[in-house]
């Protein structure tokens, strides 16, 4: 079952103990939308529709990973089975190491109705 049979019709909110806090909506197997629910990067949108691609990791488990007009990948391990979320972010930075900043986040994963 893919990511988006997973969801269809859903929403799911994912709240990371970095303070990031979103709703994804899958809205196609290859289209996702989210909604930034709390702070975002300076300058960054509060809402945005990204191409995804996913896979399927077994028990309930899911990889998703999607490039932001910007230059921010994401990519994150949704966990339904045990509602926890895991991401790396990564973004243009000329001052980072290969020019590239980075963030981990672990959170919540949650269905919504």
């Amino acid at each position: 079952m893919s990511i988006y049979e997973r969801t269809r019709g859903k929403r799911v909110d994912v709240d990371y103990e970095t303070g990031y806090h979103f709703v994804i909506e899958y809205l196609s197997e290859g289209e996702l939308a989210w909604t930034a629910l709390s702070k975002t990067a300076e300058g960054a949108p509060n809402h945005e529709t990204e191409p995804y691609s996913s896979l399927e990791l077994g028990d309930d488990r899911y990889m998703v990973n999607w490039i932001e007009e910007s230059g921010l990948v994401v990519s994150q391990v949704a966990d339904f089975a045990n509602g926890k979320v895991f991401a790396f972010m990564t973004w243009p930075d000329d001052s980072a190491r290969g020019r590239r900043a980075e963030l981990l986040h672990k959170g919540t994963l949650t269905v919504l109705d």
